[in-house]
């Protein structure tokens, strides 16, 4: 809602440009022409903000911008990650990546089938790895890495995938994609041109799209089948 004091502001801005066009007293300013020019902008000027103020986001995020440095560290530590995984190795997950959703079937079967769709951003990852037990039951996790949008974080608006369990058939859909929608306000670039980091280091932020993959944790004599990266075996 318009506070009163801003509808003020905006009320003397458009009054003080009709008083500079229906003016009749000969100004510094020039000839009529140029106070027709001035007021008109004036007027322009406080349209302009009320049009701006009605578009205003419903929801206001002041979480901080990204820099292209840091969503390169980022992006950077989620491939050494992803790559120690197919080396067996889990110290880093947890550091590049978040668990998103987790899952927990019963399954007393001797042979599990995982059948991989195909949706609009391909095919899921899937990485597993055995129990020392054989506890009847198989856990999943949905591990997600921070997804950048212009330095804006988006990861929490990705959707997980879809686990079902028919048998002894696993099936993992893909998720579906997500569509943001977001302003951001910068400075201008007469003020951004020279000020510290320049106008186009502010505006040429890059993107990252995180990694995603799923984690299996299964009892240890069951027979798996399907296009998995095992870990540690």
């Amino acid at each position: 809602m318009i506070n009163i004091a801003l509808l003020f502001v905006i009320f003397v801005i458009f009054a003080f440009g009709i008083g500079i066009i229906k003016s009749s007293t000969r100004v510094n300013l020039g000839t009529r022409k140029i106070r027709w020019i001035l007021g008109g902008y004036t007027i322009i000027l406080a349209i302009a903000t009320v049009i701006s103020l009605s578009v205003l986001p419903s929801y206001k995020n002041d979480q901080k911008v990204a820099t292209a440095a840091e969503m390169n560290k980022i992006e950077n530590a989620q491939n050494r990650a992803v790559n120690n995984l197919y080396s067996g190795n889990l110290d880093d997950l947890d550091q590049a990546f978040s668990e998103k959703k987790k899952w927990s079937f019963p399954f007393n079967e001797k042979s599990l089938d995982i059948v991989l769709t195909e949706g609009e951003t391909g095919i899921m990852s899937v990485f597993a790895e055995r129990k020392n037990t054989n506890d009847g039951e198989i856990e999943a996790s949905y591990f997600v890495g921070k997804s950048y949008i212009d330095g804006v974080d988006f990861t929490n608006e990705l959707h997980p995938p879809e686990l079902l369990l028919n048998g002894q058939q696993l099936t993992v859909n893909n998720p579906t994609l997500v569509t943001v929608s977001f302003s951001r306000f910068s400075p201008g670039f007469a003020y951004s041109q020279f000020s510290k980091g320049g106008h186009f280091s502010q505006e040429n932020r890059s993107s990252v799209i995180g990694r995603d993959f799923i984690l299996l944790k299964v009892p240890n004599e069951i027979e798996i089948k399907g296009d998995i990266n095992w870990i540690n075996e």
